[in-house]
């Protein structure tokens, strides 16, 4: 028998009897299972001369990262002129209320609630060093052209770095500050715009600059902001199930295929999964939303909540 029928039949198997493991619940908290919304619509676009995957990634306001793992096998930094790049602007929502803001830290990628229709920005995240929050906040006290106040710990990493560094075109933090709850972290722009969708902060949520200042008008102090870590996410759109899955980047995963068959086991739709396909979008984590099934049943009667926006 074939390989991939085996792995296939064996994959199969522990979906339908329960198999694989997950963190013991005193250690996660998972959201409720739900197929959640599509937005957007799939995109691309061809490459240019002398255009790199950071150039597009810019052009579109896209996260570097997300872009890089939609077009795999295409070299980011010299891809070939006329070759048609994916571009990740189709999403499912992350499984939560739609309200404030939410930061899905393993997509880099912040939605803003507080608009119709809502928007999605790109954004960096902190390194395995320094990881980026995971929780329920407000937003606190908002800065503009904000003075970097260089912690300790950074500064015996860099000696050379001032106590200060003062706004202007030197100053990582860019020309706008939004902080996350009473915390020392932020929302934030940047002066190396080549770090959105990347591990690239102490902890921080950095954004391009251009879309930190318009965050920045409209986002008031108290407006709820919730980060979460969802490295997949389940959605639905014409009855097709659609799976969105992304590196679990801070290890927190300890099965990425039991995470992935949670939601459709909790919901009782793993028949109406091809696990086969469902594998392959697994160990791609490409980061764009991949038809994996199909209901029988309009959406709303298997779901426990889907939103429409």
């Amino acid at each position: 028998m074939p390989a991939a029928r085996i792995l296939t039949r064996w994959l199969c198997a522990i979906a339908l009897c329960g198999g694989g493991t997950s963190a013991p619940a005193s250690e996660r908290v998972d959201p409720p299972a739900r197929l959640m919304p599509l937005h957007g619509e799939p995109a691309a676009e061809l490459i240019g001369p002398e255009d790199t995957l950071l150039d597009v990634a810019f052009a579109h306001r896209l996260p570097f990262d997300v872009i890089s793992r939609a077009n795999p096998g295409l070299d980011p930094w010299i891809p070939h002129p006329g070759t048609i790049v994916t571009l990740p602007t189709q999403v499912i929502l992350p499984n939560t209320e739609p309200n404030g803001l939410v930061i899905n830290v393993p997509e880099m990628r912040l939605y803003d609630f507080t608009v119709e229709p809502m928007e999605i920005f790109a954004a960096a995240i902190g390194d395995m060093a320094d990881p980026s929050l995971h929780g329920k906040f407000k937003i606190g006290a908002k800065r503009k052209n904000p003075d970097w106040h260089v912690p300790a710990s950074i500064r015996a990493e860099k000696p050379e770095l001032p106590a200060v560094v003062p706004s202007g075109p030197d100053n990582p933090l860019g020309s706008r500050w939004l902080t996350i709850g009473k915390t020392s972290y932020g929302i934030h722009g940047t002066n190396y715009r080549w770090s959105i969708g990347r591990m690239a902060t102490h902890g921080c949520i950095r954004l391009y600059e251009d879309e930190i200042q318009k965050l920045f008008d409209r986002i008031k102090t108290g407006t709820p902001v919730q980060l979460v870590y969802q490295p997949v996410k389940w959605g639905v759109r014409d009855a097709t199930l659609y799976v969105e899955v992304h590196p679990d980047l801070y290890h927190k995963l300890p099965d990425r295929l039991a995470e992935a068959l949670r939601v459709p086991r909790e919901l009782g739709i793993l028949p109406r999964i091809d696990i086969g396909t469902l594998w392959t979008a697994v160990d791609q984590m490409r980061g764009v939303p991949i038809a994996v099934g199909r209901l029988l049943e309009p959406p709303h009667e298997i779901s426990t909540s889907t939103p429409t926006f």
